[in-house]
């Protein structure tokens, strides 16, 4: 289809934050005054067949930091005003939108994901309340990545989009059909946020780097890869892998749709990798190899990696095996190896079994923000100081029955770190947590509509 790149998109859960000071706004201090315009961007997500699926689009609401911070203050970003109009802007988006933002909150980013416009780059200025303006021109990645590709800020003032293709081919006849070989490649692009455009790509699929012939021969391959981050140094790229494996000897069987439909494997997973690629250039791949986990690292909507204040970078995982930890965080040094000395169990850290990093954020200066379930179940926070190899557990009103599987964005200005928390279909509250002291604060409150959740802040 034709893509619409002239219309104007919102996107999903933005905080933004206006910074709570009694400074004096005069003309005097520049600093001041640019605090003063910050915002905290909330984005939701719609229903459209099943309570909580967030298939029926993306709306965003912006306020100040007060506000934020003001528990009688109400966001209902699915409302309507006295005058019947939207109180939160409609992000253009097929399914949930992917939303990014600058770390100064002036600016969303996204690239619709499906969908007529699948593959399209917009750039909006926040200004306030539903206030968004497109900004700079709508980039068509499609051409290059698909209609559906994966990505995030992998720095500032850079985005990388990414895609991967699995080739089958089938020995036999149906309906005795098995698998004869799987091969993995991907695309790798990169974004010039600042002035939008594309600033780099591989123009084709690579081969991924191989895997040992006796891991082929069993059904592993590159499933899908995602969440990149650039380095300190500023010269390579770690993106994260979700391994898969298919049974060789399970015939195929064939969906409605005349689709091939191939069995998944029931042999152990193989240990978390990491795709690394020069930058720049997107040339040389290779993987790094963890030895301390065995769970993907590829995220969910959301980034499992960051450079954190010591250089080093700190990786999330899930989908570990169950019994062997849970997720964890991980560690990769400077010299683009990871530093297999390093791990960080939160099931051995909290006393849980099977726990599931949904999202997590680096604050700064160690310390991280993590949002999990346990064996499937609940909504649970915790800080994490990756430093000394603490998690402390906050205690939520209804983390029992809560579902974070869609959460995209937390927030970080300065040393408060902001997280939305809703059930699917009830009214929650934004809450705040100071980075230093631990402390958490219940802000503002978050009015919900039937089968809509919250998913985000920047």
């Amino acid at each position: 289809m034709k893509k619409n790149v002239f219309k104007t998109f919102l996107l999903g859960a933005v905080i933004t934050a206006v910074f709570l000071s009694s400074c004096k706004k005069d003309n005097s201090n520049t600093e001041e005054q640019k605090e003063s315009d910050r915002w905290i961007t909330l984005s939701g997500a719609l229903m459209r067949t099943n309570p909580g699926d967030g298939d029926g689009g993306t709306k965003v609401y912006s306020v100040n930091l007060a506000d934020a911070h003001n528990a009688n203050f109400t966001i209902d970003v699915f409302g309507k005003s006295a005058n019947g109009n939207d109180i939160g802007y409609g992000v253009k988006s097929s399914r949930t939108a992917r939303l990014q933002a600058s770390a100064d909150g002036k600016y969303l980013y996204n690239i619709q994901y499906t969908g007529a416009d699948g593959g399209i780059f917009n750039k909006y200025e926040v200004g306030g309340g539903n206030k968004f303006t497109e900004v700079g021109s709508a980039i068509n990645t499609s051409v290059y990545v698909g209609t559906s590709p994966r990505w995030v800020k992998a720095a500032e003032g850079i985005g990388v989009a990414v895609d991967v293709k699995v080739d089958v081919t089938r020995k036999g006849t149906a309906p005795n059909e098995t698998i004869n070989t799987i091969k993995s490649s991907g695309i790798i692009l990169t974004l010039d946020l600042n002035n939008p455009r594309i600033s780099n790509v591989n123009k084709a699929y690579f081969d991924l780097p191989a895997l040992s012939s006796d891991e082929i021969a069993k059904g592993y391959h590159v499933f899908r890869f995602d969440a990149p981050v650039l380095n300190k140094a500023g010269d390579k790229l770690y993106i994260g892998t979700w391994m898969r494996q298919y049974d060789m000897n399970a015939f195929v069987t064939y969906n409605a749709s005349g689709t091939a439909v191939y069995t998944t494997g029931a042999l152990p997973r193989l240990a978390t990798r990491t795709l690394v690629v020069d930058y720049p250039s997107l040339e040389n791949p290779k993987f790094i190899t963890s030895t301390q986990a065995t769970g993907d690292n590829s995220g969910y909507r959301s980034p499992m990696s960051y450079v954190g204040t010591d250089g080093n970078v700190y990786q999330a995982t899930h989908r570990e095996i169950a019994g062997t930890g849970g997720s964890k965080i991980l560690r990769i040094g400077a010299n683009n190896e990871y530093d297999n000395s390093y791990v960080l169990s939160l099931d051995t850290e909290l006393g849980v079994t099977n726990s599931y990093i949904e999202t997590w954020k680096y604050a700064g200066d160690g310390i991280g923000f993590v949002i999990y379930s346990v064996n499937g179940d609940g909504g649970y926070i915790a800080r994490v100081d990756l430093n000394n190899k603490k998690i402390t557990k906050y205690t939520i009103p209804g983390e029992a029955t809560l579902d974070f599987g869609q959460h995209q964005g937390i927030a970080v200005h300065g040393d408060y770190v902001y997280i939305p928390v809703t059930g699917i279909g009830t009214d929650g509250n934004l809450y705040i947590f100071n980075r230093k002291t631990g402390a958490m604060t219940v802000g503002a409150k978050l009015k919900n509509a039937a089968g809509n959740r919250y998913i985000g802040a920047y």
